[in-house]
């Protein structure tokens, strides 16, 4: 730990230097326990939603067998509060998807102008579009006061910033939490993700896009191939908890990417103590 506390310090530090970014310690306890609720589906998607919260109702499972894309419509009738999860790899053909880089055009969304994101996602996205739009139109007209949320790690994150971007031309309150997120899209698409969700300013934000320590998935695919992030970075460093969770704005290499983690690493399979699939916390 020592370790990674100094490349933080380091990092950090040149961040600050050469004004690359702005960089806040410490979240409130009631967001860094939101962060929480959805790292928790996130995760337990691993295991068909393995510890869904009581106060969750199951809507209804999506899936494609072709592209092997997993997720769920949930209902927390408490929040009121619509939820779309997606998996992230778990399998042979979910790892082709993720070696696509080839970007794509986000056709499914004109207003998205310019607009391309990763073609393995996108091919994920198409395969199960209509049962993602026809159960979360179904929920809102059953419910028009709920708030639309989607979450997912790794590639359920990028499935779940697609869907977003997707939902966001129809419906105004989504929201989007993320875990482990690679590069979703080209700059139109950041522009566009930040736009819609307000991550200009952190304390608007509705794309809360968490990190962990080195996890390396945040640096791919390369920015040399015309990817950006987009949203408001919170990165969790360890030992996790509120105060040690930083908020990082700016289109600049900082936070959790300047930590050099490369690929899938013990950082990218353990959110808040959570690792994906385990379910014994």
């Amino acid at each position: 730990m020592k370790i990674l506390s100094i490349t933080r310090a380091l990092a950090l530090s040149l961040a600050a230097r050469q004004g690359l970014a702005a960089v806040t310690q410490g979240i409130s306890d009631t967001l860094y326990g939101r962060l929480i609720e959805m790292a928790t589906l996130s995760q337990a998607a691993y295991a068909n939603l393995c510890k869904i919260p009581p106060a969750i109702t199951m809507v209804q499972k999506i899936y494609n067998a072709q592209t092997d894309i997993n997720g769920w419509v949930l209902r927390d009738d408490s929040r009121k509060e619509i939820i779309t999860v997606f998996r992230g790899t778990g399998s042979d053909v979910n790892l082709q998807l993720d070696t696509n880089y080839t970007l794509a055009f986000f056709q499914t969304n004109p207003k998205c102008v310019g607009c391309f994101v990763h073609g393995g996602y996108y091919l994920g996205w198409i395969s199960v579009k209509d049962q993602v739009e026809s159960l979360v139109q179904k929920q809102a007209r059953k419910y028009p006061d709920y708030a639309l949320t989607v979450t997912g790690h790794s590639l359920g994150a990028s499935m779940a910033a697609i869907t977003a971007a997707q939902l966001s031309a129809t419906y105004n309150r989504v929201k989007l939490y993320t875990f482990g997120e690679p590069r979703t899209g080209n700059s139109a698409f950041a522009s566009y993700m930040n736009t819609h969700f307000h991550s200009t300013d952190p304390a608007a934000t509705k794309y809360f896009r968490v990190t962990h320590t080195d996890d390396g998935i945040p640096n791919l695919p390369p920015t040399a191939q015309g990817y950006a992030h987009s949203g408001v970075e919170f990165w969790s460093v360890e030992p996790h908890n509120a105060h040690n969770t930083y908020i990082c704005t700016g289109d600049q290499v900082q936070c959790c990417e300047a930590q050099g983690g490369q690929g899938v690493n013990a950082a990218h399979v353990t959110y808040f103590g959570m690792s994906s699939g385990a379910c014994t916390w």
